[in-house]
Parts: C-alpha cells; structure tokens; sequence
C-alpha cells in the first residue's frame, strides 16, 4: 500500500498540471493515497487488513478516519483531514458537482503532508 499512496500523489499532480486539469481525477487521486497511507499504517501496528467479503480485504472508507484514532495510527486533526478527503472523493466520483482546481490543489496538498507524516519519507522508485 505504500508504493499506491505515493503513486497516487504523483498521479493527482500530474493531473493538475496538464494543460487542462482533472481536479475531480485529482481529488480522487490525492483521497486515494492518504488512504492507502493509513492502509499501510494499520498494518504496521498489526492491524489486520479485514475481509470485507469472502476473499476481498480493505479497510471501508467511512470508519477508516475514527477507526485509525481508536488505535492510534492518527491523531484528531489526521482524521478530519482523511474525513475531508474521502467526502471530497464522494462528491468528485459521484456527484454531478464539479470540483474545482483550487479545491483539488488544496487536497493535494493535504494528501501530500498526510502521506508524508505516516509514511516518514520520499519514494525511492
């Protein structure tokens, strides 16, 4: 999971660069790697990835941010922050609302210091 949480930062900012910016791809993409941030943090404290359904395994979404708190893999404000991002995510795949760039830039940014505070450092790859 921590090589995905790093591809998706790399993927929302390429897609907020481009000529003409995705910022619903972007939110998305910068959701995404926060996501599989706290993924890998889980199971670094020896939380079991569940099993969703017989043979399927990841951690729901809407649990995840008070789920991570209950066993300290993040604080208050790490979890309000994944909270924001996943309601962001919401909305930029579901919803007929459009996302801005600014928007987008802003989760960006957040994903990028949620990514960096639980995983401590830069990709090698």
């Amino acid at each position: 999971m921590e090589r995905k949480a790093w591809e998706n930062l790399s993927a929302a900012r390429v897609l907020l660069e481009i000529e003409d910016p995705c910022p619903n791809a972007a939110a998305s993409r910068a959701y995404y790697a926060a996501y599989h941030a706290c993924w890998h943090a889980m199971n670094e404290v020896g939380i079991p990835t569940p099993e969703v359904r017989p043979g399927v395994y990841y951690f729901l979404h809407e649990p995840l941010p008070r789920d991570a708190v209950a066993v300290g893999v993040l604080d208050e404000q790490a979890s309000d922050a994944l909270d924001w991002l996943v309601q962001l995510c919401v909305v930029a795949d579901y919803l007929v609302e459009e996302l801005t760039a600014e928007l987008a830039r802003d989760a960006l940014e957040m994903a990028t210091s949620f990514v960096r505070r639980l995983l401590d450092e830069e990709p090698t790859w």
